[in-house]
């Protein structure tokens, strides 16, 4: 145990402790600031007002296949009838008032929030009282919200429980006739929309507002709120995030497009709204609304989609962050929650590696995941055994190096230059480089990436939501007995203490020995369970490398110095 040792230590507890202070979770991105325009925010505030005043008025009893007769009408208001559609994975309620989805209930994902009535429900995406989305049609000069427009459901398109169910409205719109047309894609998040307005003047657009947030369906509602953020691609394949939390309140940023995809998202669900290639989003409009208790728990977003020849078509897909089938859905759209923080350059493409290999491993084993999580710690330390190997014995090399290179650095203090040729000397005839010393260092570093990786892999990967392995209730929250944090602490000190042996002795080393272990459990309290037992397998697995190493050294004897008279000569004790 030497320097280099107390080095990798340093550098490790480094890593660890700054990873959550210097890469947060999503990507900072400077947008073009503009002013608040104060007129177009109250109209905005005031459909929101007018759509929540609908849904509190409607019916509160749905059909599974069709809307329910008109509600008694109130003096100045469109009368909202609500539609429910039940598709293979979601439940989707939509208003005649807007034509559009008031909420969507992701059956096969439950909500993870405390209930007091048993089991839990089905995670809800939108919150309380806030439609999910609104539409408004600019026509030249003018702008119609479609919340305003009596639109009649056409509920004879639904095919209950069948594939490729359908939703119509209709309606007139400023003199013009307006269609809006649903189409759920079977065994999918998916539901393809397609907005008619007849005899539309040229550059017209239909205005689609994104949710203005997403409701929390995980026991820390900070956190969960912490993530909210709106993500969007552009035509050139730059994939962008802007937390709520980075735009003030009042404040105003607009992001011109093309724009092939726009989403909100939290942490582990998003609702996305993707076009056709040919016609992408023109712009993306987001301002901050008012903040409770320092949150920004709302963000106004609004993404401007031309009508080509009275039309404009697009998918939206509500669901969950499900990394394989976002993949196959193209676009980039796999990477709307993105890793790494500023770094996301750097640690999305490894992330991503790490979670394919993850859920690689899964499909091939169907185990549960925190067996997955320990075939991959002692898969990951079998394949770097031998770079391990080397690495130790360069380290073992180097220690018993030190006594002859310090006779070498006092015998030539006054001449930097024979210093440095005869230190050369001694490691080419040991068969060693000028980055042995580094290479010293390298068991200890070699863990780190994938350990990093898989600190932000957890931080928002659906796939490890809610799973239970062994006494962990959930492998993506903190271990509540605090059992995970303290075996990866003791298997990091165990594996010290046996590299300690049969070392010469090193005061700081020994140290660290004990302070390292007791900083990074302290440090790992917080993190996810599985990411701890992932560190605990690592330490483990590197026993019986670390074991050998020592028995090794034992058998060697060391060099020392033996100065004679002005100068020092090497001599090997046998």
């Amino acid at each position: 145990m030497d320097k280099r040792f107390f080095l990798a230590l340093l550098l490790t507890a480094i890593v660890v402790i700054a990873t959550p202070l210097l890469f947060p979770d999503t990507t900072r991105r400077t947008v073009p600031r503009i002013a608040v325009d104060s007129s177009a925010r109250q109209a905005r505030t005031t459909d929101s007002a007018h759509a929540t005043a609908a849904t509190a008025t409607a019916p509160a009893a749905v059909n599974s296949v069709g809307a329910l007769p008109n509600a008694p009408a109130t003096t100045g208001a469109v009368v909202a009838e609500t539609t429910t559609v039940h598709a293979q994975r979601s439940t989707y309620a939509f208003s005649s008032r807007g034509a559009a989805p008031i909420s969507v209930v992701l059956d096969s994902y439950p909500s993870r929030r405390p209930t007091t009535t048993g089991a839990p429900k089905a995670a809800e995406l939108a919150r309380p009282h806030t439609p999910l989305t609104h539409y408004r049609l600019a026509l030249g000069r003018d702008t119609v919200a479609l919340d305003t427009v009596a639109l009649q459901p056409d509920a004879r398109a639904i095919a209950a429980g069948g594939a490729g169910q359908q939703l119509s409205y209709s309606g007139v719109a400023a003199g013009h006739p307006v269609r809006v047309d649903y189409t759920f894609v079977p065994d999918s998040f998916i539901v393809r929309v397609r907005a008619t307005v007849a005899d539309a003047p040229a550059g017209s657009a239909l205005l689609v507002d994104l949710p203005r947030t997403l409701a929390s369906n995980e026991p820390d509602t900070t956190e969960d709120i912490g993530h909210l953020a709106v993500s969007y691609r552009t035509a050139h394949g730059e994939v962008s995030s802007v937390p709520f939390g980075k735009v003030d309140s009042a404040e105003t940023r607009v992001q011109a497009g093309p724009l092939t995809w726009v989403a909100t998202r939290n942490k582990y669900f998003l609702i996305a709204y993707r076009t056709e290639p040919n016609t992408p989003f023109s712009a993306l409009r987001m301002t901050g609304m008012p903040r409770h208790e320092k949150l920004a728990s709302d963000l106004l977003a609004t993404a401007s989609l031309p009508l080509t020849n009275g039309t404009a078509a697009f998918d939206v897909y509500a669901g969950p962050q499900d990394s394989q089938r976002l993949q196959r859905l193209g676009s980039d759209l796999d990477q709307v929650n993105p890793y790494g923080g500023w770094l996301n350059g750097i640690v999305q493409p490894f992330a991503t590696i790490v979670v394919n290999v993850l859920l690689w491993v899964k499909r091939t084993t169907q185990l549960n995941y925190g067996w997955v999580l320990v075939i991959f710690g002692v898969g990951i330390r079998l394949a770097l055994w031998p770079l391990n190997q080397g690495a130790l014995r360069t380290s073992m090399k180097m220690q018993r190096l030190q006594p002859e290179l310090q006779a070498i650095q006092k015998k030539y203090s006054d001449d930097p230059k024979r210093q440095q040729e005869a230190i050369m000397k001694v490691y080419k005839d040991h068969g060693m480089s000028p980055l042995s010393p580094l290479m010293g260092c390298l068991p200890m570093l070699l863990p780190m990436p994938i350990l990093f990786a898989l600190y932000h892999v957890f931080q928002n990967t659906v796939e490890f939501r809610g799973v239970s392995f062994l006494w962990l209730p959930d492998i993506s929250l903190a271990d509540p007995y605090y059992i995970a944090p303290l075996l990866m602490g003791v298997s990091m000190f165990v594996m010290s203490w046996i590299s300690m042996k049969n070392s010469p002795p090193n005061p700081q080393a020994k140290m660290m020995t004990f302070m390292m272990p007791v900083v990074l459990t302290v440090v790992f309290f917080k993190f996810a369970s599985g990411l701890n037992l992932y560190y605990a397998v690592q330490n483990i697995a590197a026993l019986p490398q670390t074991w050998l190493i020592s028995r090794e050294r034992a058998k060697q004897a060391p060099l020392v110095p033996t100065v004679q008279g002005p100068s020092a000569a090497i001599k090997r004790r046998s």
